[in-house]
Formats: structure tokens, C-alpha cells, sequence
């Protein structure tokens, strides 16, 4: 910056001495041409009344206006020693005014004075006055003026001459300057990232624990934060990704066991349902071969008495009676499965519905002579519940007891901390621990049933199992063989019924 300020001034300071010089070049031609015209008006009179005189009368005093205006702005640029100059300008200046005056007093004298004295005296003026004195002071300041065109030319070299010396110097020290800086940002970059790409490499191992040293410049450091937060939440990921497979080992296994148990259960299911079919079928075939071969029986021969008729008519509607009691287990057995149980609530109490149930049941199995007791510590057990149903249950739970159990027989009904549990006892053969997880499979008969009683179809436990679960309780058997049977079914104060249409 010094560098330019320097070369403008002095490039500033030629261009004023080079306009003073062409001032005075201009003023020396204005002088000449007016001393001219003073000699031709000598010679051949004022034709113009003093016209041309007085136009370069005013070029000549701006010309010394401008060159003293300029003399000013060297002396602000350079300093007090252009003053001297201003002197000079100030004796053209005084010369010329004289020259005038004496020009005027010849002018007024040449009317009385002979033309060969007034001539000569013009002529003296122009050689002695104006050819040698005002010229030489032109002159003069003209060489001062190129003088110091020279001079400040030749200081400007010798100023560039410096810069350039200068700019070697500091190109000098810039280059040894930056060779220490990149030997210095050499040592303190390498080994940062020296460091840096070891830990790349550790990662790639697999070593996710590692961390590099946050030392080095401040971007280094940065970077070695960075990698370091980049390592920790790899490691992170790595340890959630690891939990997260083995979340999803421990899933699909999970998954796997209950698809394999679902898959159990329709085989499971298949082989009910081929048993069902073929146990359905066996089912209907004996009432239905009954009702055919009683109605062939009554209609082959000769017409029959009244009395055959009526008999043959008896067997066909007990048959018809087996046939629709079967399809109604069986088909409320399908609903409870289904979601589609249709009870019928209202509020009624055990304490006096379990007697009845009792003896309504002693009928069921002609030639029985078991004991039925009835036990209970209640005064009242009031649910709501399908009553007729749970009259089902009872008679379901009372006939088997009397069908497969012994004599001795005991109802009881008991409160439990949601409701009512109610169960029947006999002192029987009982079940084995396989018959007793088979007893609440549709069409499914223990050992001691299928030899004591043939017309059984099986389906008592499911329906009452069916009917109630339908009222939000559980059923359970509780057997020993040789130790007898226990069947026993819970009901809530205030069932949540699984299907209520």
C-alpha cells in the first residue's frame, strides 16, 4: 500500500510539473503573440479598436491564474519548497506588467513624438525587454519546470528500485516463512490423522471399543470428536442391532413353537372333525336304522292291531326323541365354539334349584337304587344365570354319577371369593389320569362307560363344559381310580358371558 501511495504521488507530482510546463509554454506563445500585436498596431494602427489585444490580455492572465493554481496544489503534495516557484511566477508576472505600462506610454506619446524615435523605442522594448529579459524569465521557470519533471521521474525509479528490493526481501522471508509453517502443519497434521486412519482400520477390525487421541489442530480435534461420537454410536447400534437379533432369535423360536402348536391343533382339529363325522354318523345310523326297521316291521304283512301299531309308533318317536337330543348337544356344542350361545338370564338361586334338579334326576336311570345327598352351608346363592342350563349341568353331572359311579352319591354347593361352586361326588371306579383329559372330547367314552352303558353318545361333559364357560366358569374333574369321582363347576356373582346372543 505504501508502495502505491508512493508511486501515485509521485506520478501526481510529474503530471503538475508537466501542466506547469505546458502553462508556460502556452503563456510564453500568448506573450509573443500579444507583443506581436502591439507591433503591428505600431505599424499599420488599432484596426481593430484594441479587440484581439484585450482577448489575449485575459488568455494570459488565466494562464498565470492556472499556473498559479497548480504551483498551489504542488505545494499541498510536495511541501514549502515549491514556494519558490510562486516567486518566479510572481517576477513574469511584475515583467509583464511593466512591459505593459511602458507599451502604453509609447502607445500615447505616438502622436507627437516622430514615428522613427517611436519605433525605436518599441524596438528596444521588444529586443532588450521582452527578446532577452521576459524570455529568460520564461525560460527559466520552463527549465525549473522540466528540471523537476526529471527529478521526480528520477525519484519514482529510485522509489521502484526500493520496492523492488523490498519485495525480494519479503518474498525471501515469505518463502522460508511458509517452508516453517508447512513443516510445522506437517508434523502437527500427520500424526492426528496418522491416529485418525488407525482407528478407521481398529473399526474395520471390528474393534468398537476403540477411541482415538483428541489432540492436533483444532479442525483435527474436531474430526478426532467426531470419530470418536461416530465409534460410540456404532457401538451402540452394534449392541442394539445384537440385542435386536437375538429379540428376534428368541421371537421367531417363539413364533415357531406356536405356529407348530397351531399347526398341532389343526391336525388336532382335522382329527376331530373326521371323528366327529364318523362318530356323527354312528350316532345317527342306530336311531335311524331303529325308526326304519320298526316302520318296516309294522308295515310288512297282513294289517295289525291297533295296539302293534301304537307300539311300533313308541319305539319310532324314542328314537326320534335320542336322534333330536343329539343333534341339540351337538349343536349347541358347535355354537359355544362358534360365539353363538343363546342363554337365557335372569336372576335364580341355587339353594332351591339344586333339590329339584336332584330329584328330577333320580329318574333318569330306571333301576338305580343310589342315595343322592344334598349339602350346603348356604341360606341363599343368587346369580344370574340361564336357569334351565344350569338345570342342564346338574342333571348332566347327577347322571353319570348315578350311571357310572357307585351308591353313594352327594351333591354340594359351596361360596367361593367370585361365586358359587357346585359338585357332585360319587364313590365309583373313577378315571384315569388319560380318561380324564379326554372327558370333555365330544363322543368320547371311558372304559367304564362303554361297558356299562352302551346307548351313551358322549357328548354330556361337552355341553356342560359348553354351557359353563358360556357363563364365565370352569369345569373340572377330580379322579383316583378305585378313589371315586368329583365333577365340579364354578359359577361368578356376576358372570362375563363369552357369547350371549
Amino acid at each position: 500500500m505504501w508502495g502505491v501511495h508512493e508511486s501515485a504521488r509521485h506520478l501526481e507530482r510529474a503530471n503538475f510539473a508537466h501542466k506547469v510546463y505546458e502553462s508556460y509554454l502556452t503563456l510564453s506563445n500568448h506573450t509573443y503573440q500579444l507583443f506581436k500585436q502591439f507591433g503591428d498596431v505600431m505599424l499599420i494602427g488599432d484596426r481593430d479598436r484594441g479587440i484581439a489585444a484585450s482577448e489575449l490580455m485575459g488568455k494570459i492572465r488565466a494562464d498565470i491564474a492556472r499556473i498559479r493554481n497548480l504551483i498551489g496544489y504542488e505545494i499541498e503534495l510536495v511541501g514549502e519548497e515549491e514556494i519558490s516557484e510562486l516567486a518566479e511566477l510572481a517576477l513574469i508576472e511584475s515583467q509583464l506588467a511593466i512591459l505593459l505600462a511602458e507599451y502604453q506610454e509609447i502607445l500615447q506619446q505616438k502622436e507627437g513624438i516622430v514615428f522613427t524615435e517611436t519605433w525605436g523605442r518599441l524596438s528596444r522594448m521588444l529586443d532588450h525587454a521582452i527578446d532577452q529579459d521576459f524570455q529568460a524569465l520564461i525560460t527559466a521557470a520552463i527549465d525549473h519546470e522540466l528540471e523537476e519533471v526529471q527529478e521526480t521521474r528520477a525519484e519514482a525509479s529510485r522509489t521502484a528500485g526500493f520496492f523492488k528490493a523490498l519485495a525480494g526481501v519479503f518474498a525471501l522471508l515469505a518463502i522460508a516463512a511458509a517452508t516453517l509453517g508447512l513443516r510445522r502443519l506437517l508434523r502437527d497434521v500427520q500424526a492426528p490423522i496418522k491416529r485418525l486412519l488407525a482407528g478407521t482400520a481398529a473399526l474395520e477390525r471390528g474393534e468398537l471399543e476403540y477411541r482415538g487421541e483428541m489432540s492436533g489442530p483444532v479442525e483435527l480435534a474436531e474430526v478426532a470428536r467426531a470419530f470418536n461420537a461416530m465409534a460410540a454410536k456404532i457401538a451402540t447400534r452394534e449392541k442394539a442391532l445384537a440385542e435386536s437379533n437375538l429379540n428376534l432369535e428368541k421371537t421367531v423360536a417363539s413364533r415357531t413353537i406356536e405356529l407348530r402348536r397351531l399347526l398341532d391343533t389343526l391336525r388336532v382339529g382335522e382329527e376331530n372333525r373326521k371323528r366327529l363325522l364318523a362318530d356323527v354318523s354312528h350316532e345317527l345310523r342306530t336311531p335311524l336304522t331303529v325308526i326304519r326297521g320298526e316302520a318296516d316291521i309294522a308295515l310288512r304283512g297282513k294289517p295289525k292291531t291297533p295296539e302293534v301299531y301304537r307300539e311300533a309308533l313308541a319305539r319310532c318317536r324314542e328314537a326320534a326323541n335320542h336322534t333330536a337330543r343329539l343333534v341339540d348337544d351337538l349343536l349347541f356344542v358347535s355354537r359355544s365354539e362358534g360365539g353363538e350361545v343363546r342363554l337365557k338370564l335372569s336372576e335364580i338361586d341355587l339353594v332351591p334349584l339344586l333339590p329339584g334338579a336332584i330329584d328330577e334326576g333320580r329318574g333318569l336311570v330306571a333301576g338305580q337304587s343310589s342315595v343322592v345327598m344334598f349339602a350346603t352351608d348356604l341360606s341363599r346363592a343368587v346369580i344370574r344365570a340361564d336357569e334351565g342350563r344350569i338345570r342342564q349341568v346338574t342333571l348332566i353331572l347327577l347322571e353319570n354319577a348315578l350311571r357310572y359311579g357307585a351308591t353313594g352319591i352327594q351333591v354340594r354347593l359351596d361360596q367361593t371369593p367370585t361365586g358359587y361352586r357346585i359338585s357332585v361326588s360319587d364313590n365309583g371306579p373313577g378315571l384315569t389320569e388319560e380318561e380324564q383329559a379326554c372327558a370333555f372330547d365330544r363322543f368320547f367314552r371311558g372304559s367304564n362307560a362303554a361297558r356299562r352303558y352302551e346307548q351313551g353318545a358322549g357328548l354330556g361333559l361337552p355341553v356342560a363344559k359348553a354351557i359353563v364357560e358360556a357363563h364365565g366358569g370352569t369345569i373340572v374333574l377330580d379322579s383316583e381310580v378305585g378313589q371315586g369321582l368329583t365333577a365340579s363347576f364354578t359359577l361368578p356373582n356376576k358372570p362375563q358371558l363369552k357369547a350371549v346372543s
